[in-house]
């Protein structure tokens, strides 16, 4: 019986990925707690992704949809919100990265603009206060991609290579990592491939590369994330993923 029912909508593959993992690890993998289905969205069919836990049955059930497109997340997730509704989802969420396209038109200098972030959220939430399912639809922007959050995880960085100390870190690139990376980096990717690189290995967005990184989170990392006063946005997301 389920005591909630969630769907997830994300941009891509990094955030179906990480969003995947992290549910599996908040509920130690117990599959009477946690129930996982995963589609891709194409031309309005889905597609299962070859990733089931649990079942339907389970107290939490959450079905992640991966549409593709970081433009597309909004208008899916609403034109999926009836549907949803009456199959008994208790909540709808969307997920995408802030760094878009659209967000270099707004910002020109490629900074990161908190009034650009502002706007671009109040333009979503005044699109999901219009529907008739806006008590179950929540939207999140990681800022700037997920791969700020991951940053803000950088103890793993030693588990891939030894000398991706902190202070290696600046010494080759000057960056600190161990900065609130939400606040910090325009492109987190980037940051991510030039660390990377300093091991000699690359990092690109692909499902293998960031389920290679996910695989290497605990529990208790993703709780001293959301201790540490870092990553806004991923308190916010986590808070209404689980709903603690």
């Amino acid at each position: 019986m389920n005591k909630r029912k969630v769907a997830v909508f994300v941009e891509g593959q990094a955030e179906y990925v990480f969003v995947r993992d992290f549910l599996c690890r908040w509920y130690d993998y117990d599959s009477t707690l946690l129930g996982i289905e995963c589609f891709s969205l194409r031309s309005d069919l889905y597609n299962s992704e070859p990733y089931l836990f649990g079942d339907r049955k389970s107290v939490n059930y959450y079905q992640i949809v991966n549409v593709g497109n970081d433009r597309s997340v909004l208008s899916k997730m609403l034109k999926e919100a009836p549907r949803l509704q009456n199959a008994g989802f208790h909540q709808i969420i969307g997920l995408s990265d802030m760094y878009s396209d659209l967000y270099h038109v707004q910002t020109k200098e490629r900074c990161i603009d908190v009034a650009v972030n502002q706007k671009l959220i109040d333009e979503c939430q005044n699109s999901l206060n219009a529907s008739s399912q806006r008590d179950l639809l929540s939207y999140h922007f990681a800022i700037m991609e997920v791969e700020a959050w991951i940053l803000g995880m950088y103890q793993f960085l030693q588990q891939i290579d030894s000398s991706l100390t902190p202070q290696f870190i600046m010494s080759r690139l000057q960056i600190d990592i161990t900065a609130d990376p939400e606040i910090s980096f325009y492109h987190p990717a980037k940051v991510l491939d030039e660390i990377y690189r300093l091991a000699g290995r690359q990092y690109g967005k692909h499902l293998n590369e960031i389920a290679s990184i996910t695989s290497q989170f605990s529990k208790d990392d993703y709780a001293r994330l959301l201790a540490s006063g870092h990553c806004k946005s991923f308190n916010e997301f986590i808070k209404d993923l689980v709903a603690e």
